[in-house]
């Protein structure tokens, strides 16, 4: 039994749930806003581990520096997402970098609680008198995970991702099919490629800009050093955002707009939207005096533009179904940069060409009607209006540029086409976007800018729209240039003291010299075996997950402010035992539950409660009430409901709209209630809304996310039976449980209210159960009989039959025992 318990799927499921409310796991980013986030992968890195038997000392450097291992994988990156479950605060009118620093301090929490199995956040403000963790200490430490981008990456299934590599592979043969069809292929290419670039070259200015915050509609635009903005915290879904600063020319011809590629977009940029794109409805151009404010933008002089080109220029389409507009009547439209400079509101430049293209940098040219001088001084502002996000900011319906820069030219001489500019982008586009090599990409871009391939073209086209989007997930990705971590007085990110460089506190052991002042040097020197806490921690969690209570009963806090072990000697062993055999996770589980302890009964005598009241010398076995998820899981198995599959995105089972709508809610949310066997997926993969939490699941103590948890609370309360008795779901499952017991329980009452029973505690009933049982079924049958209950009333309006209505009730006082949902 144990071997194949250890085997099944369900393993890495079950105790997943605690490193997933350790690393404080949830589908939304919490605050105000409390959008939903797509980090599913992680959780699924996270079973498939358990599953796998990775050893755990693995499993923790994969997730604090998967992404710096050698040739990381995409598992191996998503693994990184144990660091940024933290709450992400995308109010109106935040600065990004305070609630950045509020991030970085919970993943110090996560990692002190979940990994250490210590109490790190007391030394973040100041150090303590007993707390031997200082105040640089703790800088120190966190300066590990501090030079990283915020980043979102697109993640793919297996079948996904077999079907991008189809897709890849149909253009490769295309590609070969268009070069066997032309043998002078190299030649052509390379005399297209020197004509576009004998077009004229301007040079460039880049623009300094401020921005006013009032048209900014609460976005900030954060300066990159290199006159480029990325936009961060609040991401208003329509807006018209100014922007002004100096001009580098006394002449101006032609204004170029440069979107950019960054890891802290989602699926790198260059947009905000869900997918990386965003949409330009219109651009703008005006001269400002050089004292001239925001308010009297409108007074400028404006600019008339001529035309516009760009290295992408989509099909003109209607706006996707992801940006919904309030109003159905309102059509809104996407395609070329045109639509850019139409002067309409209802139409925009979009960047989307569709999944595995979009997510590169794009660029604009924007020619000016007339040359215009200006005097020195003169400053230039811009309006980059957009107006094609959603009507519901709460819901990701954005679709804002990202990250970009604006440059000026005097020249005279300008681009014709879009040719030039089209291959600076794909010299650009960062390696980890690329499909192809530059030179595979550079020829088809070439042969798609070439009449006579025009039906091959129409073929690759066709193959791209089967390019699956993936999923997103948020991830670690080292910063190219390191960011500087200076301790924080008080704990204020506004008062920098001196800078610090990585290090490990001073009370622990030291870390060996030779690994890298990195996080992969982080994740060694955590499961180093001269550790005095990493594998005792880890084990005291697996005792706590079977015994109710931990060897210590304070597991985030093993120090000697927490309670000290009940059993010193055993906890020791268990940890040496643990590393010794090559952080064995499941060997632990194995010697757990095959242990005299574990498998005594939980019968208690009255010598042992008034010697040992609450077991810590473990004299008898646990009983405990399951966990809130497992109490769900139970009610759905006993009643063969339940759908064991494993893995995937998240699901939404019934519950009351108004949670999801104001006053509730901050905002409405969407809660797509899930239909067919989905709904009665394992609660391991119910939706988890930080600011409304699942009811049936919040009633039963599990965390809500916003903090990491190590040890749940246990309560016992009237609305736990009330919800075992009313919730929609374990109303389906007590009419399923009555619909199995009359088909396959038996011919008599007694033989099928054995196998409910049965089927709900594990065990036969005993007299007096069976007699309590028939009791009320027979009360049940003459209420309905009477005409004091009707059957509809119970299983629905089209529902009659009596005998299913008055098992369905027997059903549900099963379900609703303390022996259902308590181990022992």
């Amino acid at each position: 039994a144990v071997a194949r318990l250890l085997a099944s799927p369900h393993f890495g499921e079950r105790w997943a749930r605690h490193w997933l409310d350790a690393a404080q796991f949830a589908d939304s980013d919490g605050f105000e806003k409390d959008k939903p986030r797509q980090v599913w992968a992680w959780r699924d890195y996270v079973i498939n581990a358990l599953n796998a038997n990775l050893p755990y000392d693995r499993f923790v450097t994969e997730q604090v520096a998967g992404d710096l291992l050698p040739g990381a994988t995409q598992n191996q990156i998503v693994a990184t997402g144990f660091l940024r479950n933290s709450m992400l605060n995308e109010e109106g009118g935040i600065d990004p970098e305070q609630f950045r620093m509020e991030a970085v301090f919970n993943r110090m929490d996560v990692i002190g609680r979940a990994v250490l199995g210590l109490t790190v956040q007391c030394a973040q403000c100041h150090t303590h008198k007993y707390d031997p963790l200082t105040h640089t200490d703790y800088y120190r430490l966190l300066a590990y995970i501090n030079t990283s981008n915020e980043a979102c990456m697109t993640v793919y299934t297996p079948e996904e991702q077999a079907r991008r590599e189809a897709v890849l592979a149909a253009v490769a043969t295309i590609d070969a099919e268009a070069k066997s069809a032309h043998p002078k292929w190299q030649a052509e290419l390379a005399q297209w490629e020197a004509a576009a670039r004998a077009q004229p070259a301007p040079e460039w200015r880049s623009v300094p800009l401020q921005f006013d915050d009032a048209a900014a509609g609460g976005q900030k635009f954060v300066p990159q050093g290199d006159d480029s903005y990325l936009a961060q915290g609040y991401a208003p879904t329509r807006f018209g955002p100014k922007m002004a600063g100096p001009s580098p020319l006394t002449e101006i011809t032609a204004v170029r707009l440069e979107l950019l590629n960054d890891p802290n977009l989602p699926r790198s940029g260059p947009g905000r939207s869900i997918f990386g794109a965003c949409a330009l409805s219109e651009f703008e151009m005006r001269i400002a005096p050089p004292d001239g404010v925001f308010e009297t933008f409108e007074a400028w002089e404006r600019v008339e533009i001529a035309s516009a080109i760009a290295d992408i220029n989509p099909q003109e389409k209607i706006l996707g179904p992801e940006f919904p507009d309030k109003d159905p009547k309102n059509v809104r439209h996407t395609g070329p940069i045109a639509m850019a400079i139409d002067g309409k509101g209802d139409t925009a430049w979009t960047i989307d060409s569709g999944a595995g293209r979009t997510n590169e940098p794009r660029y604009a040219i924007f020619t000016l009607a007339k040359p215009i001088a200006l005097a020195p001084g003169t400053r230039i502002g811009f309006r980059l209006q957009q107006n094609h996000g959603g009507y519901n900011s709460d819901d990701n319906q954005t679709n804002n540029l990202g990250r970009f820069r604006l440059w000026v030219t005097d020249a005279k001489q300008l681009p014709s086409t879009a040719i030039p500019i089209g291959i600076q982008a794909i010299l650009e586009t960062p390696a980890v976007l690329r499909n192809g090599d530059k030179s595979s990409r550079m020829f088809r871009y070439w042969r798609g800018e070439t009449p006579a391939f025009d039906a091959l073209n129409q073929r690759a086209e066709l193959a791209w729209n089967d390019h699956p989007w993936g999923s997103t997930q948020l991830v670690y990705r080292e910063m190219l240039a390191p960011r500087e971590t200076h301790r924080l007085l008080r704990g204020d990110f506004l008062q920098p003291a001196e800078a610090v460089t990585p290090g490990t506190p001073e009370f622990l052991p030291a870390i060996d010299p030779k690994t890298p002042p990195n996080r992969l040097g982080l994740a060694a020197w955590l499961t180093d075996k001269r550790s005095p806490t990493t594998a005792r921690a880890y084990v005291n969690r697996i005792w706590q997950g079977y015994f109710g209570e931990g060897i210590v009963s304070t597991p985030s806090d093993l120090g000697v402010q927490g309670a000290p072990p009940s059993h010193p000697e055993l906890l020791d062993w268990l940890a040496v035992e643990f590393m010794e055999s090559g952080w064995d996770i499941k060997h632990i589980h194995r010697l757990i539950v095959q242990s005299a302890t574990y498998r005594q009964s939980a019968r208690a005598t009255a010598p042992l409660l008034e010697r040992d009241p609450k077991n810590r010398l473990l004299a008898r076995g646990a009983r405990y009430r399951v966990e809130g998820e497992i109490v769900r899981d139970i009610a759905l198995a006993a009643s063969g409901l339940l759908n064991p599959k494993v893995g995937g995105p998240s699901v939404c089972p019934p519950a009351p709209n108004f949670l999801f709508e104001p006053p509730a809610s901050y905002g409405p949310k969407t809660w797509s209630t899930a239909e067919g066997d989905e709904r009665y997926r394992r609660a391991l993969y119910t939706f988890r809304f930080r600011s409304v939490p699942y009811p049936a699941l919040q009633v039963f103590d599990t965390p809500p996310g916003d903090a990491p948890c190590v040890t749940r609370a246990r309560s016992n309360t009237p609305l736990q039976a009330l919800t075992l008795l009313n919730e929609p779901i374990f109303v389906e499952c007590a009419k399923s449980l009555a619909r199995q017991t009359l088909a396959r329980g038996g011919a008599s009452d007694a033989d099928r209210i054995a196998y409910a029973f049965r089927r709900c505690t594990a065990r036969t009933p005993d007299a007096v159960d069976a007699e309590t049982l028939q009791l009320f079924l027979e009360k049940q049958r003459s209420r309905i009989a009477s005409g004091a209950l009707r059957p509809a009333e119970i299983l629905g309006a089209e529902e009659v039959d009596a005998e299913l209505a008055a098992w369905t009730l027997t059903a549900r006082v099963m379900l609703n025992l303390d022996e259902t949902i308590t181990r022992q």
